[in-house]
């Protein structure tokens, strides 16, 4: 799909358009197999804490503190959905002007048997009773900016892989290692 903006430019008196692609929905070709995210669904006796934080474009660093926080089971769906948009499935991060993709199909079940927290006012989270298992933990910190009288989204997301054994107790950091003091 194309998409034509275009910006007035007072001074000089014209309109400048240029075209930009709106991006499809990419195919997912691994299929979804409810089956292989179960597990999640029975308590185990791990626990993860850590710590998100996510560098902006700009450079500046933001924590997770009040954001969303997922483990999501390791499947082949999930991995092909999290190389395409974070380009591997080890660890890496994606803002929301980077235009992070959508997919088809987007099964329903995908964004509901997970594990689900969020971070604390010091910008820690924890998930308990986690079974064992090989995760993707996702940081997604997107907020709104206004700027005029329009209001976008901004921020973006971070994913780091880990793998959980029946007993363990967890802590991660994710992206970078500090934010800025607030």
């Amino acid at each position: 799909m194309k998409v034509v903006e275009c910006t007035l430019v007072l001074l000089a008196g014209f309109v400048a358009c240029s075209a930009v692609l709106a991006a499809e929905p990419l195919k997912v070709d691994s299929p979804f197999n409810l089956e292989e995210l179960k597990f999640v669904s029975v308590p185990g006796k791990a626990s993860i804490s850590g710590r998100a934080v996510l560098e902006l474009a700009d450079g500046l660093l933001k924590d997770c503190a009040g954001f969303n926080v997922e483990m999501l089971p390791v499947t082949a769906y999930s991995s092909e959905r999290i190389s395409k948009t974070y380009g591997n499935v080890q660890r890496g991060q994606v803002l929301l002007e980077q235009n992070p993709p959508k997919f088809v199909p987007d099964v329903k079940e995908y964004h509901e048997l997970l594990l689900k927290s969020s971070c604390n006012a010091q910008g820690v989270f924890h998930f308990e009773n986690v079974p064992a298992g090989d995760y993707f933990v996702m940081a997604f910190l997107i907020w709104e900016e206004k700027s005029g009288d329009s209001v976008r989204k901004t921020g973006g997301a971070l994913m780091q892989r880990l793998k959980v054994g029946a007993n363990d107790r967890v802590a991660i950091e994710m992206g970078a290692r500090r934010p800025n003091p607030r």
